[in-house]
């Protein structure tokens, strides 16, 4: 008030201009920026991935899921009676399950059972009417892991192993998942994996360099920018009919001193950044192996010795007989609770 007890219209006129502008911004980001973003995330990276050929050692297979989609995998050493543990091989997007022996032959050589499988939309299995898979992992592809854990269950021999899963890229990310959500999953391999929303801000901040000055980006607010990019996410998700798979949001399900992350110094789509917070996603009690000059999911072209080296020890190391850890066991009371409920 000034001195006559009347509101300067100064003030009035701010105040108005300020909601008009908070206003402009909302409407500019949900109908322009939000669906811009979303656009982007969609697009999936060119990778130059070659499918698996059929191999004769594996036998053939066939599940299908809750929403009656029929998956198509392999099993190896299905019919040794003295496997120790099971190998479950999650493929990487645009992968197939005959891929499996290209990253995990030599635990197929040391006998362990190995079952892989292809994605809904991928290799043999059946591709829903209107389905296009995508590079991020999403609830479809977790439902398809939980037909293959029926499967598992429902078998005579492989219901009784211990179970380590393997996976690479998206199929890391669904490995991790998988350790995280499945309290019966004794270790996890993660070769070239990361955690989506980790990958989207680094996509996202890389994107920004390209086309803002960088100045004005910094002066972006970092809380901004990750709530523009779950409103694109949701946006996407709204588009599409499914949900993405958050490994932020589940991490804390994993035992990190069960866990092997691999990933390649010259990684260009899973920067060294992005797979060490990864690293400190899980946990800094998981192993985390950067192979030297390696590029996106070839650690082990690069250093196949080694690579084999040390899938061969995690496996040895939790799918021996030991004493399961007491929180082992007491996550297995919270699943069971849940599944009760």
């Amino acid at each position: 008030l000034n001195a006559t007890g009347v509101f300067p219209l100064i003030w009035l006129y701010a105040i108005l201009a300020t909601v008009v502008l908070i206003l402009a911004e909302r409407i500019l980001i949900r109908r322009v920026v939000v669906p811009s973003v979303a656009g982007i995330l969609e697009k999936a990276p060119a990778f130059r991935v070659v499918p698996g050929r059929p191999d004769p050692r594996a036998q053939h297979v066939t599940f299908q899921t809750t929403d009656g989609i029929s998956l198509t995998g392999s099993l190896w050493n299905g019919d040794r009676q003295d496997v120790q543990g099971l190998i479950l091989y999650l493929p990487e997007m645009d992968g197939n399950h005959w891929m499996a022996p290209q990253y995990c032959d030599a635990l197929i050589a040391d006998g362990y059972a190995v079952f892989s499988f292809d994605f809904r939309g991928q290799g043999d299995s059946q591709r829903p009417a209107g389905f296009t898979a995508s590079h991020w992992l999403t609830e479809l592809e977790m439902r398809d892991i939980s037909a293959a854990m029926d499967f598992i269950e429902s078998h005579p021999r492989l219901s009784t192993l211990p179970i380590l899963v393997f996976g690479v890229s998206r199929g890391g990310v669904a490995a991790l998942m998988t350790g995280a959500r499945y309290p019966r999953v004794r270790g996890v391999i993660a070769d070239s994996a990361f955690g989506t929303l980790t990958m989207i801000r680094f996509f996202a901040d890389r994107f920004a360099d390209l086309v803002l000055p960088k100045w004005l980006y910094r002066l972006v607010p970092g809380w901004h920018v990750e709530r523009t990019l779950r409103q694109a996410i949701a946006h996407s998700e709204r588009r599409r009919g499914y949900h993405f798979v958050h490994l932020e949001d589940e991490a804390a399900g994993l035992e990190p001193d069960c866990v092997l992350l691999i990933s390649g110094s010259s990684d260009t789509y899973v920067s060294q950044d992005v797979a060490g917070r990864l690293h400190s996603l899980v946990g800094k009690a998981a192993q985390h192996w950067i192979a030297e000059g390696a590029r996106h999911n070839m650690a082990r072209s690069v250093h196949q010795a080694e690579y084999d080296r040390r899938i061969r020890q995690h496996a040895a190391d939790c799918l021996q007989p030991a004493i399961i850890s007491v929180d082992a066991v007491l996550r297995l009371g919270k699943s069971a609770v849940s599944q009760a409920g």
